[in-house]
């Protein structure tokens, strides 16, 4: 599972226009700081829909019920909610602090360690198992979520297929279902994305790392996750000032895996006689 904001941006890029689903999705999303305000019956009426409909559109974005969903909203009206890094400083808020400037000194800083500090050997075990397991798919949560789908365009370059959905349940089941010959890459700042669903209010515990036969590769700030049996493989990386730079550090790190991908296999256009 994951926050319900990302639900609901999921439901309205995978429905269609003009469905009962697309129209209230649209709705919470335009009311989401009243949302945990507001009973049933007047969500309903907001939605122009029965109790009866909401509460199965509810059920369908992966909730009990109404009441968990109106709890998970009221979540989300805080602001400690979107910065929950802990030890760590949003981007945003570096800046408002500090300037741009300075900003952009940390920045580059933090790319110039990564670089010189990430492991080869596991760079190219990385490289190495993307072009030969049958079945790849990358994950993540939000900002890592649209790394594993840079990662998927960046790769398609290269005629390799790389799955990925921003659908929370869809990753988890994948996750679980998948066998030995399929590789999942994480993307996940915190590491939390493997034993966490950490958007949600308890940060229930997740499972489907311990049930999976796929090979796993996380990409990771937190060098304690090498220690986690579920891994298969860490590539791990450190901040200078604990920003949350990972945005862009994930861009960089995809570059540098294109670069070991096409000096290792070349580029598809360069193999045709």
């Amino acid at each position: 599972m994951a926050g319900l904001y990302q639900r609901l941006s999921t439901t309205v890029s995978e429905v269609n226009t003009g469905t009962t689903e697309y129209h209230i999705a649209t709705v919470m999303l335009e009311n989401i700081e009243r949302i945990g305000a507001l009973s049933i019956g007047e969500m309903a009426d907001l939605c122009s829909v029965s109790k009866s409909t909401l509460s199965k559109f509810v059920r369908m974005l992966g909730f009990e019920d109404y009441k968990e969903y109106k709890a998970e909203a009221y979540l989300h009206r805080k602001k400690e909610f979107y910065l929950k890094e802990r030890e760590t400083i949003n981007v945003t808020d570096y800046v408002l602090a500090n300037g741009m400037e300075e900003y952009l000194d940390v920045l580059c800083r933090d790319m110039h360690q990564m670089i010189d500090n990430l492991d080869e050997d596991k760079i190219d075990e990385c490289v190495t198992d993307i072009h030969e397991y049958k079945k790849v798919a990358a994950f993540g949560d939000f900002f890592s979520e649209t790394a594993a789908i840079n990662l998927q365009y960046k790769m398609s370059f290269y005629h390799k297929n790389i799955y990925t959905t921003t659908n929370d349940r869809k990753q988890t089941e994948y996750i679980r279902n998948s066998d030995e010959d399929t590789l999942i890459i994480i993307f996940s700042n915190s590491g939390r994305y493997i034993h966490t669903y950490y958007k949600l209010e308890g940060e229930p515990v997740k499972t489907c790392f311990n049930e999976t036969k796929a090979k796993v590769i996380l990409l990771t700030s937190n060098k304690e996750m090498e220690k986690d049996p579920r891994i298969d493989l860490c590539i791990s990386w450190d901040y200078e000032k604990k920003v949350q730079n990972h945005p862009f550090l994930y861009q960089l790190l995809i570059e540098q895996l294109a670069i070991y991908y096409q000096e290792k296999y070349g580029f598809p256009s360069d193999l045709i006689p």
